[in-house]
């Protein structure tokens, strides 16, 4: 990819949270002389919950936006530095296209609550009064369905690699030997991220919005337990286990696979970070590198991002070869 393709892309995924933000901060600049202070910003099943300040709730809405645009913008300008080839001739997923839908729809399902809860405020004395209709939400819905497939046709289509991986050498082990090979890995950024949102989430918790700091806390806690992988790979085959507990857990039997083989795995590849489902493929990506990628007698691929990767596929590969 070059300079200016890279750039066309991050705009491609990063404008489309923040324009559809705009409207929520216009209506709430123009419109302060008829919205309550505080606003009401948060919905439960009985009404309005949770409430925000007429400036502090434009700071949020653009801080929002903002977010959104910086996480999808990084993250495929990360999957594409390199201008390493992102999608398998053989594979139907397209990352960047994927990524690209994702932005839009997700910023105009946001961008169309955030305008309905402002709207929702007008000319309402009390803002405990507020409430937000269920059209509301099926309308950010089918904004963000028609916007992401928008976002997936403007997006130009993921580079493709004609030449597979080759599989990884197997290492020659005896029919009565026992080989182990392991590694951890972790996401610095995950872990980082993980342990603001849980101090977040106790400060929230006890200085304002309790239900919402604890789940805050709740999705840090979580983050910090998908940062870590352990990797094994034994005469059982392949292990991933997440987390000081090892679950989720995944486990590939030899005789399940096919074929292993090390790559430079790409997050966009796959979605993004963390555990991605995506069609044809299961991957565990924690950062962008060295990878063991699995292909099962059923065709769908397994990846897992770890250090030292070639020795890892090649004992894998070898523990299979013997299970032949």
């Amino acid at each position: 990819m070059n300079t200016l393709s890279s750039i066309r892309l991050c705009l491609l995924a990063g404008l489309p949270p923040i324009l559809a933000i705009v409207p929520d901060i216009v209506l709430l600049a123009a419109a302060a002389d008829r919205l309550p202070d505080p606003l009401a910003t948060h919905f439960g099943a009985d009404g309005a919950d949770g409430f925000t300040g007429r400036v502090p709730a434009i700071f949020v809405s653009a801080g929002l936006g903002a977010g959104l645009a910086i996480v999808f913008a990084a993250t495929l300008l990360i999957g594409v530095r390199r201008g390493t080839p992102l999608r398998r001739a053989d594979s139907a997923a397209d990352p960047i296209r994927l990524l690209v839908g994702t932005s839009w729809g997700v910023g105009g399902f946001v961008g169309v609550i955030m305008l309905a809860a402002t709207i929702a405020n007008l000319d309402v004395p009390d803002p405990a009064q507020v409430t937000l209709s269920g059209w509301a939400f099926a309308i950010a819905a089918l904004a963000g369905l028609v916007l992401g497939a928008a976002g997936w046709i403007a997006a130009p289509a993921s580079p493709v690699t004609t030449a597979a991986p080759a599989p990884a050498e197997p290492l020659a082990i005896g029919r009565t030997e026992r080989v182990s090979w392991s590694r951890r890995a972790a996401s610095p950024w995950m872990l980082m991220t993980g342990v603001v949102a849980v101090l977040m989430g106790v400060v929230l918790g006890f200085v304002a919005q309790p239900l919402t700091g604890i789940l805050l806390a709740l999705s840090g806690v979580l983050l910090v337990h998908l940062a870590l992988v352990r990797v094994v790979v034994d005469q059982r085959g392949l292990t991933v286990g997440t987390g000081p507990l090892g679950l989720p857990r995944w486990r590939l039997r030899p005789a399940d696979i096919t074929e292993v083989s090390a790559e430079d795995i790409s997050p966009l590849r796959y979605g993004g970070y963390g555990i991605r489902l995506i069609p044809g493929a299961t991957a565990v990506v924690l950062r962008a590198g060295p990878g063991i990628v699995v292909t099962r007698r059923s065709g769908r691929r397994f990846a897992v991002s770890v250090d030292d990767a070639e020795t890892g596929a090649g004992v894998l590969a070898g523990v299979v070869a013997r299970a032949d």
